[in-house]
């Protein structure tokens, strides 16, 4: 294992062998975590098995960008188990997702609509309780192109607002958000792993869950050619942060891999290349659950080699 790996490990076993709640080691611990709709489902699981194993207790802060912002705050509240069971079980559904949606003149992902469903059957008021890690989802600043983690929530309205603008697909989940007096798009499309964001909020250490497959990136056809024309007409660096989003996500995953990003020091967990992997709209019950099954058995595997 790489040293810099071996320093979150290191981190990992001090906390859990001694008192979580008194982290007076000088680090700043972050679980940063990547969506993708549907494929977030990957990160609710490993996220889960974190927890089970007593680890998310040291973790000072969780940082998630698009459905990874829902499973962030999900971590924070405490009911990331069943959250994550929930992709295939509530939001599988045409009521949430699918092209039947647009022949209603909808939004093909109802982002709004998932997350106050969220909100209501997993608890996430209980993210704002004393002594939860902090938390943050990051969005896309339609004006100016960057990545902005949207943290110290106001209330509980301002939580599930700010994971809706971190979650806000382009033309899928319809026009941008407003959200405290700016407009904002899915965190993704400039930041899908953001330990970046959690270096800017003081994180010296990072857990990094990814949801695609050390080496691979995400893919570039026909609809992300309309997604790419859509997005250069808000903003033309948008449209150029969006072309090239597969090399950028490539070059900066294997730099978390290899245990060094933006100043922090990471240990990555991502599927294995043989797991199933869900695609951003998938609604296929059974695939969803193959997918969650074989998360869990590689995050499992990951962490027993990390920790040993």
């Amino acid at each position: 294992m790489d040293a810099l790996q071996s320093g979150v490990v290191e981190l990992l076993r001090s906390r859990r062998g001694g008192d979580s709640g008194n982290k007076d080691d000088g680090a700043t611990l972050a679980l940063v975590i990547e969506g993708g709709g549907m494929r977030g489902m990957l990160s609710a699981t490993m996220a889960a098995v974190l927890a089970d194993q007593g680890l998310v207790d040291a973790v000072d802060l969780v940082v998630g960008t698009s459905a990874g912002a829902a499973n962030a705050t999900a971590v924070a509240a405490g009911t990331i188990d069943a959250f994550s069971e929930s992709y295939a079980s509530v939001f599988a559904s045409p009521e949430y997702i699918g092209a039947g949606r647009m022949l209603r003149r909808k939004s093909m992902v109802d982002t709004r609509g998932i997350t106050a469903r969220s909100a209501e059957l997993f608890e996430w008021s209980l993210a704002l309780r004393e002594g939860a890690p902090r938390l943050a989802a990051v969005a896309t600043d339609v004006v100016t192109a960057k990545a902005v983690p949207l943290t110290d929530f106001s209330d509980a309205t301002d939580l599930a607002d700010s994971v809706i603008a971190s979650s806000q697909l382009p033309l899928a989940g319809g026009l941008p958000v407003t959200v405290r007096g700016r407009r904002w798009l899915d965190g993704g499309l400039v930041e899908p792993v953001p330990v970046a964001a959690a270096a800017a909020l003081g994180a010296t250490h990072a857990i990094v869950l990814a949801t695609r497959p050390f080496g691979t990136a995400p893919a570039y056809g026909r609809a992300d050619r309309v997604i790419e024309r859509y997005l250069r007409r808000v903003n033309a660096e948008l449209g150029d942060l969006y072309h090239s989003r597969p090399d950028r996500y490539r070059a900066t995953v294997a730099q978390m891999r290899d245990g060094s990003y933006a100043g922090v020091r990471t240990l990555t967990f991502a599927p294995d290349v043989a797991d199933p992997i869900p695609g951003r709209t998938e609604t296929d019950v059974d695939l969803l659950r193959a997918a969650r099954q074989a998360a869990a058995d590689t995050a499992t595997r990951m962490l027993t080699e990390a920790m040993s």
